[in-house]
């Protein structure tokens, strides 16, 4: 709220001395204007490019290896690069939010991305791919929680985790139009064409993030940057609020301007960190082994390009769907349960994949299931460390979250590189999908009841008067 401090002159006169403006409490009693949904509109699109990016390697895979006349295992660096540039960006991205704003990250890791994806079409082999890709993920990884972090602190604290969950669905639709547009690309055109499409999308996102994006009002007001800057975004939001005499407040203690990874696990915060870290892994896992080598599966399989796009699109139109409805199924029936029965469901859909036949409108509306599933407890994850750590260390603890869960995708990727070399069936990946599955549910539902017993609640705008659920 915005508090009135009064004072007296030597005369006895009351004199207003300055209006104090908490931005969270501001936020939360006014609706969603104008400014806040270009940054929403924004920071979507960020994850858009974001999720063509990181899939658009699975369609290239047979395009690489007959290009450069090299096996599948001579593959793997080309795959695995660009995530473990993603696992580092991530885990270095978030604590340089923290400390220089989310917007200066995000626009400087768009920009980095989308310069080494144009140089990427001009790689001669795969060591130099392999390096423009591990360039290419460290700038993604920057950006996620960067992103995830401006998006929670933009919005009304109750419409945090839904708002989240609906800008992550990004991802998968930006997968999904990778899925769509890139097999035919790649066999018209080539995967170089490919290549300088996802670049140019990138670069066009660069210019408007550069322009157009606000910073985070939370942090500017935690921080102390730029009152100018805030009292405008102020005004924006609720006309005639904040003024040249307005004092923002601090609503969380300050800590100090060391790297904060020790915040993380303090006493009150440290299971449900490495239940994150651990099931955010898991969940990662299982979504870069299917992202990342099913379009080659199923062409080893013996499907046309035309059913292997239909197949890849509906496991990115469920991740989409799934992304989009989780944060509000989140906020109804609890952020943990959520999760626990939608891993249930995935692994229930994973089996029944398995021992499905092979024809495409079976398989379709089971990967549909299945991508829903997914990428939707990745989002729930997502949106449970954005609201699970305070404003000073939000984006440090949702990007080593990310980092972590990084681990996952490596693996993911790395295993399936050996499943693809081994000629491992489809029906055999999908039920290898059941162990990571389970391993998240069981990390969400570790949360849930260590979180129960301790008595622990959220506490407003997740200030660290206790741990969060």
């Amino acid at each position: 709220m915005s508090i009135l401090a009064r004072g007296l002159t030597q005369k006895g006169t009351v004199v207003a001395t300055a209006v104090h403006i908490a931005i969270r409490d501001l936020i939360d009693r006014n609706p969603i204007g104008g400014h806040q949904r270009r940054t929403l509109v924004l920071c979507f699109f960020c994850i858009v490019v974001d999720g063509l990016e990181v899939t658009v390697v699975g369609f290239l895979s047979a395009a690489l290896k007959d290009d450069w006349a090299i096996g599948t295992a001579q593959l793997a660096p080309a795959v695995t690069a660009g995530l473990i540039g993603l696992g580092v960006g991530a885990l270095l991205g978030g604590p340089l939010g923290d400390r220089f704003g989310r917007r200066y990250v995000i626009v400087w890791a768009i920009g980095s991305f989308a310069a080494t994806t144009l140089l990427t079409a001009a790689a001669d082999g795969v060591l130099t791919f392999s390096l423009l890709r591990l360039l290419t993920g460290f700038g993604l990884g920057a950006s996620m929680p960067n992103v995830a972090a401006l998006v929670s602190e933009t919005v009304p604290t109750p419409r945090r985790r839904s708002i989240v969950a609906v800008v992550w669905s990004g991802f998968p639709s930006g997968a999904a139009i990778g899925a769509v547009v890139v097999p035919f690309v790649v066999e018209t055109f080539g995967w170089r064409v490919a290549i300088l499409g996802c670049g140019a999308a990138a670069a066009v996102i660069f210019v408007c993030v550069g322009t157009l994006l606000s910073e985070s009002p939370v942090y500017l007001a935690n921080s102390g940057h730029d009152p100018a800057r805030l009292r405008r975004y102020c005004n924006a939001i609720e006309p005639g609020s904040a003024d040249a005499g307005s004092v923002f407040v601090r609503d969380e203690k300050v800590r100090p301007r060391a790297y904060p990874i020790g915040a993380l696990l303090t006493p009150e915060l440290r299971i449900g960190t490495l239940t994150l870290w651990v099931g955010f892994m898991a969940v990662m896992f299982s979504i870069y082994l299917t992202n990342t080598w099913l379009p080659y599966l199923f062409k080893v399989a013996g499907f046309a390009t035309g059913s292997i796009s239909i197949l890849s699109t509906a496991l990115q139109i469920g991740g989409a769907v799934g992304c989009a409805a989780i944060g509000f199924i989140q906020d109804r029936f609890g952020p943990h349960i959520t999760l626990v029965w939608t891993s249930v469901l995935g692994g229930g859909t994973a089996a029944a994949i398995a021992v499905s036949p092979n024809t495409t409108v079976v398989l379709g509306t089971l990967i549909f299931v299945l991508g829903m599933c997914t990428n939707a407890i990745s989002t729930g994850y997502t949106a449970v460390s954005t609201t699970f750590y305070p404003t000073d260390i939000r984006s440090t603890g949702t990007s080593w979250a990310a980092g972590m869960s990084r681990v996952g995708a490596v693996l993911g990727a790395g295993i399936g590189t050996s499943l693809a070399s081994l000629g491992v069936s489809l029906q055999q990946v999908f039920l290898l999908l059941l162990i990571p599955i389970t391993i998240g549910a069981l990390c969400m539902a570790i949360k849930a009841v260590t979180s129960q017993r301790a008595g622990i609640t959220p506490a407003p705008d997740n200030t660290m008067n206790g741990a969060r659920k």
